[in-house]
């Protein structure tokens, strides 16, 4: 045991050894100051937004929720460089019988999971799977 302990500090004294601990001490807090200066995506909100056919609200069109999301800039000023709505969760759209023509989720902006479409009697048409955007099957 006390063999094992003079070794392992013989291995960290070793100027070799040690230069090489600190090359990677000193990469790794290079790579935390870089991760805390890029800028990034804060949630601000979280809703749901309706559309109607008509001008009196009956008809319902479409449903969905969407996030706010702000960007700051990189400088870590708190200084916002933008905002944007981006489509997040479940999404319907119907028909202007008031039948669900389309059925589906979002993901940050993109198709993601699960989405069918179907006729004006609400029969299936169709079934399409998504991940992030990118369509991985269709039935």
């Amino acid at each position: 045991m006390n063999e094992e302990r003079i070794l392992y500090w013989q291995s960290i004294c070793n100027p070799i050894k040690k230069k090489e601990h600190m090359k990677k001490l000193l990469l790794v807090l290079v790579g935390m100051v870089f991760l805390s200066s890029v800028g990034f995506a804060q949630h601000i909100s979280d809703e749901t937004s309706k559309s109607y056919y008509d001008e009196a609200k009956t008809k319902l069109k479409e449903v969905y929720s969407f996030v706010e999301v702000t960007t700051f800039s990189a400088t870590g000023d708190q200084t916002i460089t933008g905002t944007k709505m981006k489509k997040h969760g479940p999404y319907f759209f119907y028909y202007e019988n008031g039948k669900l023509k389309i059925q589906g989720n979002y993901k940050g902006d993109k198709k993601h999971l699960t989405w069918t479409y179907y006729d004006e009697t609400g029969k299936v048409l169709k079934v399409e799977e998504y991940r992030d955007g990118e369509m991985t099957s269709s039935k």
